[in-house]
Order: C-alpha cells, then sequence, then structure tokens
C-alpha cells in the first residue's frame, strides 16, 4: 500500500490526545483479578512527532504502522483495537465495550464518545438470581451468554472514524490480518487463560 508522507506538524496540529479505555464483553473471571507479577522501574520515553503506548507491542508496531501511512490517531487507535482483539482477547477486541476522548488542537475541542456494551432489552434486575430469588455464585453467573452484553466498539470507532479518520477504514485491519495469516507467539497470559477456561468447560 502507498505511503502517505505529511509534515509533523500537520499531525501535531489535529491531534494531541488520545484516550482509549477499552473492556472486554464478559466480566469478570481471573483477568478481573489479575496483578502483575513483577515491577519494573522504565525510562522515561519522549517524542516530537507521534508517539503510540498499548498493552501489547504487536498493536503499538500496528498503531505506529497506520501513523507513519498519514493516518490519525483515532484510525491507530482502531488499529490498535483490531489487533487487541487478536493478540489479547481475553481482555481487549471488538467484542467489548470502552470510552474515547479525542483533543483536536486546531481548534482546541474534546469530544467524548461512549461505546460501552449495553444490556440485552429482556434483561431485569432477576438475571443472575436463582429459583430461590438469590444471587447466583459467581461462575455460574459469569458463564455463559447472560453474563455478556452487546459490544459497542465497533459502533464508537464508526463514529470517530466519520469525524477523526484519514485512512479508509478497510486499512485498519491490515495490520491484524497480516498477523494472524503469518502466525504469532501467544503470551504466557492468554496461555494460561484458555487453559483455564478450557478445564472449566469440559
Amino acid at each position: 500500500m502507498p505511503s502517505i508522507q505529511r509534515p509533523w506538524y500537520a499531525c501535531a496540529s489535529k491531534l494531541f490526545f488520545l484516550l482509549l479505555l477499552s473492556f472486554p464483553a464478559q466480566a469478570g473471571g481471573p483477568d478481573s483479578i489479575t496483578l502483575p507479577s513483577v515491577a519494573s522501574d522504565k525510562a522515561v520515553t519522549t517524542a516530537v512527532k507521534m508517539m503510540v503506548s498499548a498493552a501489547n507491542p504487536h498493536a503499538a508496531k500496528a498503531g505506529l504502522e497506520i501513523l507513519k501511512a498519514g493516518g490519525s490517531a483515532v484510525d491507530a487507535a482502531l488499529a490498535i483495537q483490531l489487533m487487541l482483539t487478536l493478540v489479547e482477547p481475553q481482555s481487549s477486541g471488538i467484542g467489548g465495550g470502552g470510552f474515547l476522548m479525542y483533543y483536536d488542537a486546531a481548534t482546541k475541542t474534546v469530544s467524548a464518545y461512549d461505546g460501552r456494551e449495553t444490556a440485552p432489552a429482556a434483561a431485569t434486575p432477576a438475571l443472575f438470581l436463582d429459583e430461590n430469588g438469590e444471587p447466583r455464585k459467581f461462575f455460574d453467573a459469569v458463564m455463559g451468554g447472560k453474563s455478556v452484553g452487546v459490544p459497542g466498539i465497533l459502533r464508537l470507532f464508526e463514529l470517530a472514524h466519520a469525524v477523526h479518520g484519514k485512512l479508509p477504514w478497510a486499512q485498519m485491519f491490515a495490520p491484524g490480518i497480516a498477523l494472524a495469516d503469518n502466525g504469532f507467539e501467544v503470551s504466557e497470559r492468554l496461555h494460561f487463560l484458555l487453559n483455564y477456561d478450557l478445564s472449566r468447560l469440559t
């Protein structure tokens, strides 16, 4: 795909701040209580033209690739989210929801997008109560379709990309598709959680 070169100040004038919080559609389980096992001191990193931070190196690389191709921060965030769907589906991805805040330096305005999951229309406060009207045990409640909300993250990005996107929507899928085709090493955490869930479902 051709690379679109833009002056760094053009990119900087459009956007310097993007905050994206994403959540898996199914809450609970070991993923929600896992604590970091090792603390480390990292050197401060600075950048003039662009910077990407993500929960996985593949995702950060995807975001940087999109920025270098002339994409906006929203374009990069979408590519990151799509990549996270592949490499850490237990925590992130298109099956969940999130919030996005976009700052436009040129207009000095902030746009906020709410893409959190929504409960099915038939859900009631009694959804997680047993036949005696008591709350179900945690894993009995979260395992299965009842605990899954209707994902909102793709709608969030559809709206944000329509206003702030620069590159074609399909281009943001390219990094994730390439990695899926070529394969990647599964993280220790994902490996553990896949085995953990398998043991509960078999």
